[in-house]
């Protein structure tokens, strides 16, 4: 593992020793903090004054407690985690509720709003927070009044607007190691008493977190710009509207992924045992690259009408070159690849909010559209495979121009992201000497939507608020896994099979598909004071969602050449394998028409229509205490899964889920102020949760039911003017109901009667359930006949959907009763549920030190631990992510009546490597594991003013 610099030691025990050793004496009482007005329910409460489960973040509580990101709030938000996930996503997880579901049209459990305005597909994960007013963390399902999909909760940021009482500005610069440096800054102008424009904008450039040891780069570093532009204005006394737009870019090597791990599967079956996570390279037959092995050629050539190409291999099953490799080194932040990342991602929002005062009633209608864009490029493994061997006496002897292509051994890699041409298209991702497998994740998302809200304002013990939505969404995702062994498989064969040496296009593993989202809803709250300090709450809403997705899967569907020659007419697939050449005429530039013409998409359109609502009694015991207890039932739509090449039972649509959500709660200011203490209690009913698994290269979702329940509290404590003390407690337990499904890392699952196989076309495994009968593996597929080309030895790497299924029918024919699966299902129930450590807690700390008349030094330490917990439903040993904690300090110098501050800063104290989250790959990728990694120890220096 990575070790501390002795700089690096010093400079963390002199931050945090004189942070800690200056938190110590005392000063007359005062109050816990200024008072956070939140809009949790739409309208504008005193955070203690509303019965739902909220954290609130003002701009200052985020400057304090170093929150510059949504990972930083994971450290003080009791049962809340953050991580980056698979596919250039991340995934938040609030009560054991998050993003489990992996679709192109699935929607995440966290509904994420800028100031009030849903964001269909957030890059807020990407930046960091700057010229905000507060945040706000609803926890618990919301389906009420913020929509469908809210089933865990919402975050709604709030950004700071534009203010005509005054010119305003603010600055702050920051330099740190990795070469770090951030500005972020803000000007408020007033351009009449009742006019205001707000500028404000954040850049972030560092070097890379993750050391390349093949060329001896740094990669995953940042460079991020990001703008935001507001005005307000005043038109009557009771009428505000506000303009709000912003953009971010990025340009640079962040890492989707940490790292990966894997211990290697001698037998090649598998790239990977499932459950061991050492530091070696995947078997080569246990990924894609089987697809240009020796027994690949031989087996496709017989499509041809060729015998013997099993010398274009470029290696055999039982000879893995990847063993030769030297292990990888054991500190995640240590990568060796030929490929450095690339990354690049864009955001552009508009928003418009008008709200008008009438005598009874309040009109707030609020309208907005986002654009996102992602594109990102990443060695699959981190890691380069081993060298590739090319044998040069078959060099020239096909009509291929083999020498002119691969005579120097450098095999080049398709990319997919313009016309799908490829390589002979010119565009080539990657050119490499060794295996390599190059992932690829574009996207693009447009949405709008527009909302209406009244609410009334009577003085009497009724109210309500009522209001409706409109939501539009569309976008694609696209995810390519492109690898040399491909291109190389696609050229040989492609050229033999139209006898022909120009253009190849190659065959690759795609998914791609677009989606349109239509969501109408209507919902209203009433408000009844039972008594002077008993209310009722009572919400209903309806919702309307349309959902379409047009998309496909290709992998080997065919071999497509740009050519005018036509193909050879006596082509076969062999084994039912429906793979044939398809001519494209000579020039075209984009292929996607045809491959429309060999492989459809599928176009599927679903309604879904629900009620949701709550209840709740609130009791207001004393001016300082608040109690309440509440029901809820939230809902998110479900959808459609990704299309699969090789289906093996997998479903082709998943259902939704629905949440009811039980909580109590008390909220009390105590000790004549001094103490804030939040706490609550929750249990909740699911059923239909969305989670999801990767069968044959395509995230599949199911359903499951479930059970949670835990406990949480939220403590301020400023006993003096000076010392401030938070901390977050949480107790969090989940169970997974009755529920059966295979594990894609151990299909098997232990069955001594199973027999695990590779399948030599796709990559995929499967499983033949023998059911007491002999083993398939050693006999000829058709046991009437004498073994040879046409009626070939069983082995482990074989045809899963073509010979065996053939060899399986044929025997059952006479009695047996073999099974060809995609695996043995296991019974899940009582598991734990992704992403939901049992026990976390944080304890932050600041104490103001008066220097001299105009100096203060604030110093803060903030301290945040979790339990460990599991990535995947079937929380395998493997799957377990360990408990981990972080320690960050600060110390702030502060001009009592300037403007001006500095800042010294220390995050990840300690240094050490905090795993967030893991990701079980593909069988295709040889059941790797991804990592995913809080960030390394920062420290720096800030200055900065506000005027």
């Amino acid at each position: 593992m990575k070790k501390d610099s002795t700089l690096n030691v010093i400079a963390a025990r002199l931050l945090t020793g004189a942070a800690l050793g200056a938190i110590a004496a005392g000063g007359a009482a005062a109050q816990v903090r200024d008072e956070i007005v939140v809009t949790s329910q739409r309208t504008e409460q005193s955070l203690q004054d509303v019965p739902i489960s909220v954290t609130a973040f003002s701009g200052a509580d985020l400057d304090a407690q170093q929150i510059e990101s949504f990972t930083d709030i994971q450290l003080n938000t009791p049962n809340f985690s953050f991580s980056r996930t698979q596919f250039t996503t991340s995934a938040i997880v609030i009560r054991g509720v998050g993003a489990l579901a992996v679709a192109a049209d699935s929607e995440p459990a966290l509904s994420v709003h800028l100031n009030d305005f849903p964001l269909a597909s957030p890059r807020l994960f990407e930046t960091e927070f700057f010229d905000v007013e507060r945040i706000e963390v609803l926890r618990g399902p919301q389906g009420t009044l913020f929509g469908r999909n809210a089933t865990g909760g919402v975050i709604n940021v709030i950004t700071a607007k534009a203010n005509p009482d005054g010119v305003e500005a603010n600055a702050d610069f920051e330099y740190g190691n990795f070469d770090s440096m951030k500005f972020k800054g803000a000007l408020n102008v007033p351009v009449t008493d009742t006019l205001a424009a707000r500028i404000a904008g954040t850049i972030i450039q560092r070097d890379g977190y993750t050391t390349n040891e093949f060329d001896g780069s740094n990669v995953d570093d940042r460079d991020i710009w990001s703008v935001r532009g507001s005005v307000r204005w005043y038109p009557t006394e009771n009428t505000t509207i506000d303009l709000v737009a912003s953009h971010m870019r990025e340009d640079d090597s962040r890492l989707r992924h940490s790292n990966t791990v894997c211990t290697r599967d001698p037998s090649g079956v598998r790239g990977c045992l499932p459950g061991e996570q050492g530091n070696d390279h995947p078997h080569l037959a246990g990924t894609t690259h089987i697809l240009s092995s020796a027994q690949t050629f031989e087996t496709l050539g017989g499509a041809l009408g060729a015998s013997g190409l099993g010398a274009f291999g470029l290696f055999s099953v039982a000879t893995d070159p990847n063993q030769l490799q030297p292990a990888r080194s054991d500190d995640l932040r240590v990568i060796n690849t030929d490929f450095n990342p690339r990354y690049k991602a864009e955001e552009t929002v508009f928003m418009a909010t008008l709200r008008h005062d009438f005598e009874d009633y309040t009109l707030k209608l609020t309208g907005g559209y986002a654009d996102s864009r992602i594109s990102q490029y990443q060695d699959q493994l981190n890691d380069s495979g081993a060298p590739i061997t090319l044998n040069p006496a078959l060099a020239f002897a096909t009509p291929i121009t083999f020498g002119q292509r691969y005579a120097d051994g450098i095999l080049p890699i398709s990319d997919f992201d313009e016309g799908s041409t490829g390589v002979i298209g010119g565009n080539v991702v990657h050119q490499s000497a060794n295996f390599s497998t190059v992932e690829q994740s574009i996207g693009q998302s447009e949405s709008w939507s527009v909302e209406a809200i009244v609410n009334s304002n009577y003085d009497g013990r009724f109210n309500f608020l009522i209001g409706g939505n409109y939501q539009n969404s569309e976008g694609f995702a696209d995810f390519y896994t492109s690898g040399n062994s491909l291109d190389y498989l696609a050229s040989i064969f492609s050229s033999l099979a139209f006898g022909d040496g120009t253009s190849i296009y190659a065959p690759f593993f795609r998914s791609d598909g677009s989606t349109e989202r239509e969501s109408i809803s209507a919902f209203g709250e009433v408000y009844y004071d039972i008594t002077d300090t008993l209310k009722f709450t009572g919400g209903l809403r309806y919702n309307n969602d349309e959902k379409t997705v047009m998309d496909r899967a290709l992998l080997l569907d065919s071999f497509l050449a740009l050519t005018d020659t036509p193909p050879n007419p006596g082509l076969a697939p062999p084994f039912g394998m429906g793979i044939a050449p398809v001519a494209v005429p000579l020039g075209t530039q984009d292929v996607n028409a045809f491959l429309d013409a060999i492989n459809p998409r599928r176009v599927d359109t679903q309604t879904f229509k629900e009620v949701t609502g709550r209840a709740v009694l609130d009791w207001q015991v004393t001016d300082n205490t608040l109690l309440y207890a509440s029901y809820s039932r939230g809902y998110k739509p479900g959808g459609a899964n990704a299309p699969n090449s090789v289906g093996l039972g997998a479903p082709l649509t998943y259902e939704s889920e629905f949440i009811n959500a039980y909580e109590v709660g008390i909220k009390s200011n105590a000790l004549d102020g001094m103490l804030q203490a939040n706490i609550s209690g929750f249990y909740y009913d699911y059923s239909g949760l969305q989670v999801s698994k990767i069968i044959n290269r395509t995230s599949v979702n199911e359903n499951i039911d479930a059970t949670i329940w835990g406990l949480e509290g939220e403590f301020i404590l400023r006993p003096t003017d000076r010392l401030r003390l938070n901390s977050t407690v949480s107790y969090l337990k989940t169970e997974i109901g009755e529920f059966s499904s295979f594990d894609p890392g151990n299909p098997t699952a232990g069955d001594p009667d199973a027999d695990l196989f590779k399948d030599i076309t796709n990559a995929a495994n499967c499983v033949v359930k023998n059911n007491g009968a002999p083993s398939l593996i050693g006999q000829p597929a058709n046991p009437a006949a004498a073994p040879g080309p046409a009626n070939p030895i069983i082995t482990p790497f074989s045809i899963c959907e073509g010979l065996l299924d053939q060899a399986i029918a044929g025997r059952n024919a006479f009695g047996a009763n073999y099974e060809l699966l995609g695996g043995i299902e296991q019974n899940l129930e009582g598991n734990r549920l992704p992403g939901s450590p049992e026990f976390s807690f944080s304890v932050g700390a600041e104490y103001t030190l008066p220097v001299s008349s105009d100096v203060e030094v604030t110093p803060r330490v903030d301290y945040y631990w979790q339990d460990d917990f599991y990535s995947r439903v079937f929380n395998t040993e493997g799957d377990k992510v360990e408990s981990w904690d972080v320690l960050n300090a600060q110390i702030t110098i502060n001009s009592v009546e300037g403007p001006w501050y500095v800042r010294l800063f220390m995050q990840n104290v300690l240094d050490d490597e905090q795993i967030t989250g893991k990701y079980l790959q593909d069988q295709s990728a040889g059941l790797i594991t991804n990592i995913f990694l809080q960030e390394p120890r920062r420290y720096g220096i800030a200055v900065g003013a506000r005027f």
